[in-house]
């Protein structure tokens, strides 16, 4: 049988995981006790102390001894209990488990006593080791100190992750801030550089204001409040209801982090409903995420909180018919409200002028495309109205005119005064933004182009016609692609694959198949054992095999042919070169930036305005210079000062916080707003080996040694794959 004590230590180690949940079980406490005022403070980021202090109800004196012994508590005394208890705990295992972790000091005082305390001092067993009276108004106070200093190698975890565990740490108490009606909950970190405060909620705010003191004052128009009140007679009392942000570019954001989960007032995680919100949201905005905060409240009997130590895990009886009323109100009450709507100031009717279109030998026809916006970002829709035309001469296709490329989604973001303006050449129609103005088609009286050809005698005009193209705008600069469609030819094409299968079917179907026969199908064979089954399917490449490759050579000026064991790699000299150019450009660049005349006050939540200032060197790596009024409110002391700029292309405040949320996930990293890292693919491409250079045998070893030190070296930026596995020479 397994002693006492190492039962105690195994299952505190299971209840107290990291900082987030050693807080979390503190202000649950401090919440079931009725409290008004939380405030936590933290010692350098928690190795060195925390501290959670309230104004609640206080501790008896003849509860002092076993407030800290395992499975001790008032929330319930049976089992049957747990369908309705009310409170955040239950199991009685929070404090008992801290004493193991940690080095715990309590100070209580309750309203007969106040004000005047005792402060009580726990073992690791969680037995009353002293007490003393101090001064101490109604409450109580809990201090933790050496935390997880018996446990070397979760300390040593937490020491190195200790940003990211501050992040996640900050992440959990807004949940409790945006539920916590009538509570002031504040969190305070004190460092070496001085003492900050991510989160400070009034006591007597409504939800909206929490919400907006988490997720930011720029997201008060973006939100949008959603409620169903669901059948009572069902016995569900399902009744669902909170706010998320509409389906727009703006109001999106470029991580999951902001998405909080509510089940009977208790923040829970629910990836089910995580996944399908990111999947309503990503259906109109697929690169951005929603901020939401989802309240569901449920017949208590139907749902099942006792799954995990830390109580986040959840389990619903009727999960699927949740789901279902959720997807219904957030499509009803939040998407189709939001694209029902339409802004005639943030979008303008776009035209094209005339194009001459050779059609023989010196004749010409007139066009005229017409552009209309459509709901799939960077796609709009072309409607090319032909204008009567002459001989169209004999056998010759007629030529289209370019389109120059445009990159929609971004320049409707940008100010009109900032947007980039497209010149019209000889080959190239002109765009222009006058929604009043229709141009008309050119005549010999306005303009040298507009001369007239003449027209063959034998040959009528044709009638007007209308010609649907789609027009891709975006990175890639295609030409207009015709949705005419030759489906005669398309159904000879399915009859003759359809012809095909049917005999590669019939042929299996008549062949006996052989128990020892081996089929080689890439170099490996296979085999009724499945020792050697397994070993072939097994073999991976990892990125350190790229440094041990030989090189055999160069096939087709495009390819470097490497060995590794028996095994033959082909590797593509332009991918692999520009990935690695393209991760030493992220790594390493610094992007330049230029002056604002007047400083620009930020409006940011409580976290990324705590995440900027922390990471202000990140941020000028980027460009992106801020400085700090501390005499500003909470939320708009942060000013900037310094906008990037790459190839006379204006970063504006939406790539700022993009990179303030991508510094929340992770701390970390360099990130990369997705606007430079577009640039930075194509200057890497631009910069790369090419195919067609021949390359001599140390270039290619080069090339090839440079995959083992990327981060990602099995595509290029743009999803060209770099190397595939060839051939396996015999043994």
């Amino acid at each position: 049988q397994i002693k006492q004590d190492t039962v105690h230590r195994l299952c505190a180690g299971q209840v107290i995981v990291d900082l987030g949940t050693s807080v979390k079980e503190l202000v649950e406490n401090s919440l079931d006790a009725g409290s008004t005022l939380i405030d936590i403070k933290l010692k350098d980021s928690g190795l060195t102390s925390i501290e959670v202090a309230d104004n609640g109800s206080g501790i008896d004196e003849a509860n002092y001894k076993r407030l800290c012994l395992k499975h001790w508590t008032s929330k319930l005394s049976t089992f049957e209990d747990l369908e309705s208890v009310q409170s955040f705990g239950f199991r009685g295992e929070a404090l008992s488990s801290l004493c193991a972790v940690s080095r715990v000091q309590v100070t209580t005082a309750t309203r007969e006593t106040a004000p005047v305390g005792e402060q009580l001092e726990y073992s690791q067993e969680g037995i009353l080791e002293s007490s003393k009276p101090v001064a101490r108004e109604r409450g109580t106070t809990v201090r933790l100190c050496e935390m997880f200093a018996k446990w070397p190698v979760r300390q040593q975890e937490m020491k190195r992750n200790i940003k990211r565990e501050f992040q996640r740490l900050v992440s959990l108490i807004e949940q409790y801030a945006v539920v916590s009606d009538g509570v002031r909950i504040s969190l305070s970190n004190q460092t070496k550089s001085g003492t900050f405060v991510p989160i400070r909620t009034m006591p007597h705010s409504d939800r909206v204001t929490r919400l907006l003191q988490v997720f930011g004052t720029q997201m008060r128009p973006h939100l949008a409040y959603f409620k169903l009140q669901g059948d009572e007679e069902d016995g569900l009392r399902l009744q669902i209801d909170g706010h998320m942000s509409k389906p727009l570019a703006e109001a999106g954001r470029s991580a999951s982090d902001k998405q909080f989960f509510f089940v009977n007032g208790r923040p829970c995680d629910f990836p089910k409903a995580k996944r399908l919100i990111n999947e309503i949201y990503r259906s109109s905005i697929p690169t951005k995420y929603p901020v939401c905060a989802i309240f569901i409240s449920i017949n208590s009997s139907t749902i099942d909180v006792n799954l995990t130590p830390d109580k986040r895990s959840i389990l619903l009886r009727h999960e699927a018919q949740v789901l279902g009323v959720l997807r219904r109100v957030l499509v009803e009450q939040v998407v189709q409200s939001a694209e029902s709507s339409f802004s005639v100031n943030s979008r303008q009717q776009t035209t094209l002028v005339p194009v001459q279109e050779e059609q023989g030998e010196g004749t010409k026809q007139s066009s005229q495309m017409h552009v209309a916006q459509t709901s799939v970002p960077g796609v709009i829709r072309c409607y090319v109205e032909d204008q009567p035309a002459t001989d169209r001469g004999s056998g010759q296709q007629q030529k289209r005119a370019a389109s120059e490329s445009v990159d929609l989604a971004e320049s409707a973001q940008m100010p009109s005064s900032s947007r980039p303006r497209l010149h019209s050449t000889s080959a190239e129609p002109a765009l222009n933004k006058h929604p009043a103005q229709t141009p008309k088609p050119p005549t010999a009286a306005n303009g040298p182009t507009a001369k007239a050809p003449k027209q063959a005698p034998d040959t009528a005009a044709k009638p007007q016609s209308k010609r649907l193209q789609t027009m891709v705008i975006g990175n890639c600069r295609n030409r207009l692609q015709s949705d005419v469609h030759d489906w005669k030819q398309t159904e000879k094409r399915m009859q003759l694959k359809h012809s095909r299968f049917r005999q590669q079917l019939e042929d299996s179907q008549q062949r006996q198949p052989d128990e020892d026969e081996r089929v080689e199908q890439g170099g490996f064979k296979n085999c009724s054992s499945p020792e050697k089954a397994s070993s072939a399917l097994s073999q991976l490449i990892h990125k350190s095999d790229f440094a041990q490759m030989s090189i055999i050579g160069q096939f087709n000026r495009g390819f470097i042919i490497a060995q590794r064991h028996q095994d033959l790699y082909i590797i593509d000299q332009h991918a692999s070169d520009e990935k690695y150019n393209f991760e030493q450009l992220q790594q390493q660049a610094v992007i330049s930036s230029q002056q604002l005349i007047h400083p620009q006050t930020l409006q940011l939540s409580v976290v990324d305005e705590a995440v900027a200032l922390e990471h202000r060197q990140a941020l000028q790596r980027n460009g992106f210079y801020i400085e700090v009024n501390e005499q500003g409110e909470v939320g708009r002391r942060v000013q900037l000062v310094r906008q990037p700029v790459i190839d006379q292309t204006l970063f504006n405040q939406q790539d700022l916080l993009e990179l303030i949320g991508k510094l929340c996930v992770s701390p970390e990293s360099m990130p990369r707003c997705e606007r430079a890292r577009r640039m930075f693919a194509s200057r890497a491409c631009r910069k790369s080996i090419m195919i067609g250079d021949p390359l001599s045998a140390q270039q290619m070893k080069e090339v090839v040694a440079h995959l083992s030190g990327l981060d990602h070296p099995w595509n290029c930026p743009h999803g060209r794959p770099t190397m595939r596995h060839l051939y396996r020479l015999p043994p």
